[in-house]
């Protein structure tokens, strides 16, 4: 009975705080307030006129489908967002031993006005005489969206982490001006042009200007497959114009369970320098598989 309490209060208060605070009640009348605190038997309500109550769980309306996104871990700190992280890790042992471990973070958000999209991947591999591999990215955008428009402006900041480049560490910042090419229920395709700015620091420090010309395509393949590619395109202006770097990232996301949220994952990341450091491959290409949970 406990157990059922719960259930029903959970269902109830995240379809609640899920919905920019509107409560629906059981005739069906709403109430547009802001959630002060939830229980598993009642809810306390500030309303703008009839100020702070407290409403029986009996007396609200369940939506028994899909919960609304309550926010992390229900407290309601990024309510709202789709959050999930993943870790995949495999070795082999024989002749040498090898070990290799990569996790991910994907938050993202939209509204008609906003989109967020925050994405990190960590790479490490070591075998038998040290690492041979030690590297982060993360990738930070904010979107300003226009509804009526296919136009939106775009900020974004890039963060690598790489043992064994010179520069070890590199902050980009880009923005500028954006293109809804496609946007449909299945199919999205954005574009994005502008100017941006990089700082390398670590054994080789160096400051250089760049425009960048950035591709985002998403594809629902079905309600439980979904695949994203992306691909930002780096043209050094200053000091030295004309060096060029191409960053690609391609994912699969396959749904395995519904409760709690369980995917299976497979990336691509490629990154291309016109002029690599002495001794480097142009192409720095990394992929993995990995299980997800959503948060």
């Amino acid at each position: 009975m406990l157990q059922r309490a719960l259930l029903i209060g959970i269902l109830c208060l995240a379809a609640a705080t899920a919905a920019a605070d509107t409560l629906v009640l059981a005739n069906g009348d709403e109430l547009n307030c802001e959630i002060m605190e939830w229980a598993v038997d009642h809810v306390v309500i500030d309303h703008p006129q009839l100020g702070r109550m407290r409403i029986s769980l009996e007396q609200l309306k369940i939506d028994t489908g899909e919960p609304p996104n309550p926010g992390l871990f229900g407290t309601g700190f990024l309510r709202g967002w789709t959050r999930r992280i993943d870790l995949g890790i495999n070795g082999k042992e024989g002749n040498s031993v090898s070990t290799n471990i990569t996790g991910g973070i994907a938050f993202a958000y939209e509204d008609d006005w906003t989109r967020w999209k925050i994405n990190g991947r960590y790479f490490y591999d070591r075998e038998d005489d040290g690492d041979s591999d030690n590297n982060a990215r993360l990738d930070v955008s904010r979107d300003w969206l226009f509804p009526e428009s296919r136009w939106f402006v775009r900020l974004s900041g890039v963060y690598q982490f790489d043992r064994f480049e010179s520069w070890q560490h590199r902050l980009t910042l880009a923005g500028g001006p954006g293109l809804h090419l496609i946007r449909g229920e299945t199919h999205r395709l954005d574009a994005m042009l502008g100017p941006a700015f990089t700082r390398e620091f670590g054994d080789s420090q160096t400051s250089k200007a760049e425009g960048v010309l950035g591709l985002d395509y998403t594809w629902a393949i079905s309600k439980k497959q979904q695949f994203s590619l992306s691909n930002s395109f780096f043209v050094e202006t200053s000091p030295s114009a004309g060096p060029f770097r191409n960053y690609s990232r391609a994912r699969w996301s396959l749904a395995l369970l519904e409760r709690p949220k369980l995917s299976l994952n497979l990336g691509v990341d490629n990154e291309y320098e016109s002029r690599p450091e002495d001794g480097d491959e142009p192409n720095d290409l990394t992929y993995f598989v990995s299980l997800g949970i959503d948060l």
